[in-house]
This record gives C-alpha cells, structure tokens and sequence, in this order.
C-alpha cells in the first residue's frame, strides 16, 4: 500500500510500505468502518492467501444477498476508475465479512522484516501442501547439531566476565608498587 510505487497517484507516501510486518486484531464485522485497513482471504481455495486493503464501501448484513455484512476495497497503490473497487470472491466482487482476517493495528517499524520472514517462511514450507520441506528440516537438524557442538567442543573456555578490565588491574599494580 505504498502510493510511492505508483506516481500517477501523484504522492510519495507510503500508508504501509512493501515488505512491512504489520499487527492486527481480530474483529466483529459489524464494527467495521469505512477507511479502516482490513487483512483479508480473498479466496477461501487458498487460505494462507492475505491481502491488505482499505474498505471503501460497506454493505450491510440486511441488504446483501449472502445474509453477512460485505465489504468493497481498494489497495491505497492501485489506480482506480471512479467508484471502482477491487474484485473478490464475493457478491458483486465484495469481500465477505467471514473471510475477513483481522483489522490493522500498527507496523512494527524494523524495515522489511515482513518480507524477511515471508521469505524464511517460504524456504522451510511448501506453500502448496503447508508441510515442511526437506531442505528447511535439513537446515534445522544442521543449526541444532553445530549448537550442540560448540557447546561441547570446548566447555572449559567460559569464564565469567569481570566488571575490571584486565588493563586496568595492571595499571593499579603498577601504580601501588
């Protein structure tokens, strides 16, 4: 959701920056508003699925044809006709507010830690079957047997740490002799 990425929209702010690590609350469809930032499945078929986008209409539960409240959106960085709105799965190409995720909090404000781990994520588990894959088990079974080994190779070398440099101590020896 960064308007940066697209001049045509003719800004530079970011609202939530590419790779971002972002915190949400899950909440009551019900409680919803216009512009509230929304974490959403899109598609019930891929549910590991997310997207962020900002609501841009509500239709309420009483007036939509799935009995549930809907919701239109619009990413902040996608360039839209007047009146236009994302297309999802839902009626009209709304977002069915069972399929909604949770609502923006804040972004944890360590640069592209978001992209960091979606990318760690994707090396240790396939995203297809949500198993493990071999090389990410390989990887740990390695970094728990290196542990282990440094622990073992030499347990004698640790020594608890002085307050007192060991330049100093020499320097007030020499200074009382």
């Amino acid at each position: 959701m960064c308007q940066s990425d697209h001049p045509e929209l003719h800004s530079t702010a970011c609202t939530l920056a590419v790779g971002a690590l972002i915190v949400i609350r899950g909440e009551d469809p019900a409680t919803i508003s216009n512009g509230t930032i929304i974490v959403f499945r899109p598609f019930l078929s891929t549910p590991d699925y997310l997207v962020v986008h900002r609501v841009a209409k509500i239709v309420p539960a009483n007036s939509s044809p799935d009995g549930q409240y809907d919701f239109f959106t619009r990413g902040d960085a996608n360039p839209y006709a007047v009146g236009g709105y994302d297309s999802w799965s839902g009626p009209s190409g709304s977002v069915p507010g069972s399929q909604i995720v949770g609502v923006y909090q804040f972004t944890i404000p360590i640069p592209y830690l978001g992209a960091a781990i979606l990318d760690i994520r994707g090396f240790m588990y396939d995203d297809a079957t949500g198993r493990p894959k071999t090389q990410g088990i390989l990887v740990i079974v390695a970094l728990i047997v290196a542990l282990f080994a440094f622990e073992v190779a030499e347990p004698g070398k640790k020594t608890p740490p002085s307050n007192v440099p060991d330049q100093t101590r020499t320097t007030v020896a020499l200074t009382m002799a």
